[in-house]
């Protein structure tokens, strides 16, 4: 990350360390501002800003996880989502998961989405919507199989307030071209 992305995301930093969340107007505004947080940890530690929280039947905070696809060490399955289900799955196993509301930076991608169709949570919310990489808005053109499994289960836009939102999108966009070079440059052939 450059000086000028550095200096951006400290400012982002400090916003959301002066929010103060509405979950009145905006139900999922805590959660919002919570995701926003891990996002800010995962881009300081050389990672996508991408953070996501697993919330119990009662709404109260249960799994936090921060995007790690390229730090500690790279790890293609590393993201925020994933990370939170893996843990969900390894500490709650006895917990119902259609119960539970995932709520994540970003529109899950493809990868994402069927996982979290496979792990069963409840409800997916997300800050951000993602036309170029997320598949939520896209679902009903999926396989057959991935609109049987799980019918039950809500994905959709997160009810945060438009400052959340806003600064959850300004964290995924930043250092996003240097990351995305950076893991093409990973799974590039020889020629």
């Amino acid at each position: 990350m450059n000086a000028l992305q550095r200096f951006r995301l400290d400012r982002l930093a400090g916003r959301l360390s002066r929010y103060r969340a509405q979950p009145e107007a905006y139900p999922d505004d805590a959660a919002g501002l919570t995701v926003c947080k891990l996002a800010v940890n995962a881009l300081r530690a050389g990672n996508y800003g991408i953070g996501a929280l697993i919330l119990d039947a009662a709404g109260e905070p249960l799994i936090e996880a921060s995007n790690r696809v390229f730090e500690p060490a790279f790890t293609s399955a590393g993201h925020a989502e994933m990370a939170a289900v893996d843990e969900l799955e390894r500490r709650y196993p006895e917990l119902a998961p259609g119960e539970l509301t995932l709520v994540v930076g970003l529109e899950p991608c493809p990868m994402c989405y069927t996982r979290l169709k496979l792990a069963g949570l409840g409800h997916v919310r997300y800050l951000v919507p993602d036309p170029p990489g997320g598949v939520v808005h896209m679902a009903a053109r999926l396989p057959e199989i991935w609109q049987l499994l799980n019918p039950e289960q809500r994905f959709g836009p997160a009810a945060v307030s438009p400052e959340i939102r806003q600064i959850a999108r300004r964290l995924f966009l930043t250092n996003l071209r240097a990351l995305r070079r950076q893991l093409l440059s990973r799974i590039q052939l020889p020629r």
